[in-house]
């Protein structure tokens, strides 16, 4: 039994250390960092001052303030070897400015065998597994101005052993109209958030992050067809400061095209993706995203994205209206 207890906090240690995508340092749950949506992840994780869907949720939670109606996404990534991970979002807007909403990641290990610290003898298997459970309110303060806060509950569990903590995030979104009128640009958003503010698991801090950057759009071949956006990145575990820079252009508003690079980071630097966007009408639109992120020695990860924005009589009958309503850009 003692040896059992050892093999298992040796491999929670291990899973510790190697779960974090960016940066490396001494806190726990360092897979809280790991990027959702494939849609962010194609823009160079650049979604601080972007945060205009339900996945705002996670990288900036005032942007669920400016969804105007209600939204659903869901995100499943081919991680490293045998292990996965899924993403599943949901935002609903209860007034012109208060809305909520809801995220849920879970990162499973896949099957490890379980040995006998003797002699190596195969006696059974696991699968080990990280799950955040996390809800989420924003308040638009003014047509400029949004904040949002996050509440998670945070749990690993490794065969029998787990451990639960909560922990906090907040953000705030500011708009600034027309800064870049002179050279065809649009309004210009700026955009901070703090992640996973909360206690200590065994005496290590939560991965404690800081972002800040802004984003914008521009009109290359129709209006506000290139959103550009940036955001500098700081680990409070590692004391590094990153920097990511990203971009997305939509094509006759359907297909979309991504591109990112990550200065900084252990592992990975360039990100593509892919979008498409289509609509049923009188019920919702649909967003099917894809997004490569290479990761050094460690090999590339892919991740796909599903989303769905209702329609506003849709969510108060729940029969088809005339259209779906999209919330404008800020």
């Amino acid at each position: 039994m003692q040896n059992r207890k050892l093999f298992l906090s040796g491999l929670l240690l291990l899973i510790i250390s190697s779960a974090c995508m960016a940066g490396s340092g001494t806190s726990a749950l360092t897979f809280l960092r790991i990027a959702p949506s494939a849609r962010a992840a194609g823009m160079g994780e650049t979604f601080t001052a972007v945060a205009d869907d339900v996945n705002a949720s996670y990288w900036n939670p005032a942007g669920i303030a400016n969804l105007e109606t209600m939204q659903l996404s869901f995100m499943h990534m081919f991680y490293w070897d045998s292990s996965s991970y899924e993403y599943l979002a949901f935002a609903y807007p209860l007034s012109d400015k208060f809305k909520l909403g809801a995220h849920i990641a879970y990162l499973n290990y896949g099957s490890i065998d379980k040995t006998l610290a003797a002699d190596s003898t195969v006696v059974g298997s696991f699968s080990p597994f990280d799950l955040v459970l996390a809800g989420t309110a924003a308040y638009k303060i003014s047509s400029a101005l949004q904040a949002g806060v996050n509440i998670k509950l945070v749990t690993q569990t490794i065969d029998t052993d787990s451990v639960s903590v909560l922990a906090f995030d907040g953000g705030l979104l500011y708009e600034i109209p027309f800064i870049l009128e002179a050279v065809g640009g649009r309004d210009f958003v700026i955009g901070v958030a703090l992640s996973n503010l909360g206690g200590t698991v065994n005496g290590d801090s939560l991965p404690l992050t800081l972002r800040g950057g802004f984003s914008t759009k521009f009109g290359i071949q129709s209006e506000n067809d290139l959103l550009v956006a940036a955001t500098a990145y700081y680990p409070f575990d590692s004391g590094t400061l990153s920097e990511n820079l990203g971009a997305e252009f939509s094509l006759e508003k359907e297909f979309i095209i991504r591109a990112g690079y990550k200065f900084g980071y252990d592992a990975g630097s360039f990100t593509a993706g892919l979008g498409y966007r289509g609509s049923l009408s009188g019920m919702f639109n649909y967003a099917v995203d894809y997004a490569y992120a290479p990761s050094g020695n460690l090999g590339d990860t892919h991740r796909i994205s599903l989303g769905l924005t209702f329609d506003q009589e849709y969510n108060r009958t729940g029969k088809p209206g005339s259209g779906v309503k999209i919330a404008p850009r800020r």
